[in-house]
């Protein structure tokens, strides 16, 4: 039972990112508002058609009246990119850094929503901001991407800091490291509650800074007598901005492959964050054509999705540019937990090609994530000393380990809990609070939205495959088309014409004993369905779906 908010109570409802990577969203209730921190998307483990999934907004749309706002605290994909959805179902005003608030733009302009039509307000590291009975303030914190920004937010229950994606690199690419000063400040004054990232809660300690990372990959650059293919997260512009001054000093041209590079260059240079020389870039039809010791090719798909540009490279699929042998390409990243086989593969094809494979396994030092360590993960606990603590952003097991790190560093209030269940925070300490419901919806590629029955079919297709039969009748009970069988994903039918006459045999056989059947009537096309499922089992051994339609001459 939801127990009722006091004034001087808050109220932390998950609808996305606990107990899971991805889908970072949270709601934080006061009596009088809602404020909502991140609003992201993660994406699918299965090919059934899905572009991304974000989370159930049903919980919000049902107390939209008094939600106050939107806060994001970087421009991660994971931590953004359900705004569009969000906004197509809500109308509420949008806070986030100026390189989130573009990315915000571009998502929305995906989905044809006019940017003139939302309210996107800009709210830079420093800066405090009203959002109905809450002040939040965004705090500097550094990551892979820019601005990222841990939230200070003043509430009835007193002050609470969300840490966002953080790290505590001493000299970020950018020059903005994570702002110690003020978290101390913060933690002198007395937080009430921190919400801090447990991504890397099982990686003891920093294994290297961005700028070693850079250093790296120089050197491999250098040392290159082809072209260089660098493998990385589209979305790492500290990493594209070490990548640009690389370039210039070994006397290459970028070029760019993937929709989202491209889109996180435009975007890091329209807002002043990357400063590249005009004459940096060449087009992917232009490098193809130069020399290949003067090109450093920079690929998305370092997980291997299956059409991205490193995917396509290595499987000699790309139009504009081909791998030879002598190239090298650096996988400039992490394999994200699950994609370990398509990348294993995706690597065998490299070697297969003759390209010399640089990976985290071969050199360490070709990437560092963006995510705090446990050491710094212990150094947020101290330097802000909150009164309660609940970790965010991870799976259970990482949660587990974050709060049981809480503790050791002297958090004697520390509740763990996963998307759907409530914790209620005020003078009286942290509690959990009541179940309430959530889950993920599936977007298709194009868009939409993919409802339960429409998913559920899509794997019974790619489960079983699918027959299709059809059927003419002059108007009465005579055949004359038909019946015509094909198959689609059905082993031993598919392009068997022996098996496929069998299928029409069996249809022809059923029809004739139904003398009081028309061929109007419903009940046939079904008769039609298990006669042609009996005979399938008999020669693949399962039932196929299939599809039956029933024709009369002048339909």
């Amino acid at each position: 039972m939801t127990v009722k908010l006091g004034p001087t109570t808050v109220r932390l409802n998950p609808l996305g990112g606990l107990g899971e990577i991805g889908t970072n969203c949270l709601a934080v209730e006061q009596d009088d508002g809602i404020v909502v921190v991140d609003c992201g998307i993660s994406f699918p483990r299965d090919d059934l058609g899905i572009d991304v999934l974000h989370p159930d907004f049903s919980w919000l749309t049902e107390r939209s009246d008094r939600i106050v706002g939107l806060f994001l605290t970087h421009g991660h994909e994971d931590h953004l990119g359900a705004v569009p959805h969000l906004l197509q179902q809500l109308d509420v005003p949008v806070w986030g850094s100026p390189h989130a608030l573009a990315m915000v733009g571009r998502r929305l302009s995906e989905y044809e929503l006019d940017e003139d039509d939302v309210d996107l307000r800009e709210a830079v590291a420093g800066s405090v901001h009203e959002l109905g009975p809450f002040l939040i303030e965004p705090i500097r914190v550094s990551h892979s991407i820019v601005e990222a920004s841990a939230l200070r937010i003043e509430t009835c229950a007193g002050t609470i800091v969300h840490t966002g994606d953080f790290n505590f690199d001493p000299h970020p690419p950018d020059g903005e490291p994570t702002n110690e000063a003020r978290l101390r400040e913060l933690g002198e004054a007395g937080v009430g509650l921190l919400l801090s990232d447990s991504t890397n809660i099982d990686v003891a300690e920093r294994s290297g800074c961005e700028l070693q990372v850079g250093e790296a990959l120089e050197r491999h650059v250098l040392a290159a007598e082809a072209r260089v293919f660098i493998g990385m997260f589209a979305s790492n512009v500290q990493r594209l901005m070490l990548l640009g001054e690389i370039a210039q000093r070994a006397g290459r041209k970028i070029c760019l492959l993937g929709r989202s590079l491209c889109t996180q260059v435009e975007i890091a240079s329209t807002i002043g964050r990357l400063h590249w020389p005009s004459n940096l870039r060449v087009s992917p039809e232009l490098a193809g054509a130069m020399p290949r010791n003067e090109v450093l090719v920079l690929a998305g798909g370092s997980q291997a999705e299956t059409n991205s540009a490193l995917a396509r490279l290595a499987r000699s699929a790309h139009n504009c540019m081909a791998i030879e042998s002598g190239d090298t390409v650096v996988l400039s990243s992490r394999v994200i937990p699950g994609n370990e086989r398509p990348v294993h593969d995706m690597i065998c094809d490299l070697l297969r090609l003759g390209a010399k494979v640089v990976t985290r396994a071969t050199d360490p030092r070709v990437h560092t994530s963006g995510h705090a360590v446990r050491a710094e993960q212990r150094r947020m606990i101290e330097l802000v000393r909150p009164r309660a603590f609940v970790p965010v952003h991870g799976t259970l097991h990482h949660l587990l380990r974050h709060a049981q790190l809480a503790r050791e560093c002297g958090v004697g209030d520390v509740t763990v809990v996963e998307n759907g269940t409530s914790v209620r925070f005020g003078d009286d300490g942290l509690f959990e609070d009541a179940r309430f419901a959530v889950g993920k919806i599936p977007i298709a590629i194009g868009g939409e939205p993919l409802d339960h029955e429409t998913l559920g079919r899509r794997l019974e297709l790619a489960r079983h495959g699918v027959v299709h039969v059809a059927l003419t009748f002059n108007g009465g009970r005579q055949i004359i088309a038909g019946p015509a069988v094909t198959a689609e994903g059905v082993p031993g039918v598919d392009e068997d014409r022996s098996a496929l006459d069998s299928v029409a045999h069996s249809v022809v056989e059923r029809i004739e004993r139904l003398r009081r059947v028309q061929p109007s009537d419903p009940r046939l096309a079904e008769e039609v369905r298990r006669a042609a499922r009996r005979q399938l089992f008999a020669i693949c051994g399962y039932r196929p779906i299939v599809e039956v339609a029933v024709l009369e001459a002048g339909d």
